[in-house]
């Protein structure tokens, strides 16, 4: 259940809104749902959210990336506070020394320890306090993944085996670099060249000019996101492009692209599928609670 108190801008807002109760709670929840508890972030909370990933990523977060880092923050808040109405703040060893910890050196520090727990609840330390926060919601997720199946069949774990396969490639090019304005007419204009001696017609490149047994992230770190995706519509065995790296343009010579099968081994698909199955279940353990908790912001 999720509902915006202030909407500034009608029109991206109840976009966002919609699209976020759709993501996030699969749906709206009828208003005679029953409710556990009430979550409320203030204008300050959602302004130092988008603060925090502007810093990040260098610029403002789209509607969309808003919705998913609302929805982590709200999933996050969701899992602390079912874990502090298990009364985990209580009864968890790490969280009460910790609580204790805080409170030792003020006036309530040599209040007995049911005492010193209830006060540190009142002044919110749960909530506030990023260690006890962290251990509330590590512990909650743990717990809900607990539910997750971990003895699968010989047949689910080898059709799972079967779907978890996967493909490798291997590259074997050669490159010409330049760069500037001028770079690409420059490409075009070179003589045809033979692909060994690709390093004499190029700008300097650190990671070489020549590329023997590549991988595709390996090509990534060397030229950056998005070459290798060029690659794929290239000719082989002779000069293309340009194409684009972060670097500037490049003439690329595929000498050989392989693409090999890889099969997963039985105790690695039976880590994967574990993992798999544990995470169904978290997602299953907060879409039921999603429903038990209202959410409210400002904007």
């Amino acid at each position: 259940m999720i509902t915006s108190n202030v909407l500034r801008q009608p029109l991206l807002h109840c976009a966002l809104i919609g699209s976020l109760a759709f993501f996030v709670y699969g749906g709206i929840a009828e208003d005679t749902a029953p409710v556990r508890g009430e979550i409320h972030f203030s204008a300050a909370d959602i302004d130092t959210l988008k603060t925090e990933w502007r810093q990040q990523l260098g610029r403002p977060l789209t509607p969309e990336e808003f919705a998913a880092s609302l929805q982590a923050k709200v999933d996050e808040r969701i899992l602390i506070e079912e874990a502090l109405a298990r009364g985990w703040d209580r009864t968890d060893p790490i969280v009460r020394q910790r609580l204790r910890d805080n409170l030792a050196f003020t006036e309530h520090g040599h209040d007995d320890d049911a005492d010193l727990l209830a006060t540190a609840k009142a002044l919110g330390m749960p909530l506030l306090d990023p260690v006890v926060r962290k251990r509330l919601l590590l512990r909650m997720q743990a717990t809900l993944r607990s539910e997750a199946e971990v003895v699968p069949s010989d047949e689910q774990l080898a059709r799972y085996a079967a779907s978890a396969e996967t493909t490798a490639r291997r590259w074997h090019l050669s490159h010409v670099l330049r760069t500037g304005p001028s770079a690409e007419s420059q490409l075009r204009a070179l003589p045809h060249i033979a692909p060994e001696a690709a390093a004499r017609h190029s700008e300097p490149f650190l990671a070489g000019n020549i590329f023997t047994d590549a991988t595709d992230s390996s090509l990534a770190k060397a030229f950056g996101p998005g070459f290798v995706k060029q690659l794929e519509a290239l000719p082989t065995r002779q000069w293309a492009g340009p194409v684009s790296s972060v670097f500037g343009e490049h003439l690329v010579w595929i000498e050989q692209r392989q693409t090999q099968r890889i099969t997963v081994e039985r105790d690695k698909a039976y880590l994967a599928w574990h993992a798999a199955q544990e995470h169904a279940a978290l997602q299953r353990g907060l879409a039921a609670l999603r429903q038990q908790y209202r959410v409210s912001w400002e904007d």
